[in-house]
């Protein structure tokens, strides 16, 4: 058995629960049974339910400290060509570079000072085994177009990637479902 992660309508935690394959010249051990809340009948036979899965042992990890300086790897975000493609066009191309970096500049500014006044726009993501938050990235108008990925590092955030808001919402899916607005489906 194990903790979905996931909750009913009516927060009830879901767990998937195997059995043992009864079969003698069955390949697989073991088969899902099937996916049950807690309340479930099914599962009145189990003391103990399992845990969720925590992917942060300290939960400040999950909180964006406005304390710390952002330092953005330029050279990929803004010259690996798929990462261009997820850009405005109105922003990309050789005679739009320095409009570019500078629209980003600020635009990582800006999400630094929008994610301190309002700790709850940093969404949590985890990947490479470790946690990221995910600022909103408004480079040409005043709705977010990309989601910048950083990750704490001592004493500072690395801003690794950027992903388009569709990419940044199934990555923070993984942890919980995103309430803030701006990653919203």
């Amino acid at each position: 058995m194990f903790n979905t992660g996931l909750y009913t309508r009516r927060y009830e935690n879901i767990y998937g629960l195997f059995e043992p394959n009864t079969k003698p010249d069955a390949r697989q051990h073991w088969f899902l049974k099937g996916f049950f809340k807690e309340s479930d009948p099914a599962l009145v036979a189990f003391e103990y339910l399992p845990c969720r899965v925590h992917f942060a042992e300290d939960p400040s990890e999950l909180v964006f400290d406005y304390r710390l300086p952002i330092r953005s790897n330029i050279d990929h975000i803004l010259g690996d060509e798929e990462n261009l493609t997820r850009i405005p066009t109105s922003l990309v191309g050789e005679d739009n570079s320095l409009l570019l970096r500078r629209a980003f500049e600020g635009a990582v500014a800006e999400a630094a000072r929008r994610a301190a006044a309002n700790y709850t726009l940093a969404v949590p993501q985890f990947y490479g085994g470790r946690i990221q938050l995910l600022l909103p990235l408004c480079l040409t108008s005043d709705k977010p177009e990309l989601a910048l990925t950083i990750q704490r590092e001592d004493g500072f955030y690395a801003a690794r990637t950027c992903l388009t808001i569709e990419m940044a919402y199934n990555n923070a899916r993984l942890i919980c479902r995103p309430e803030t607005s701006w990653i919203k489906r």
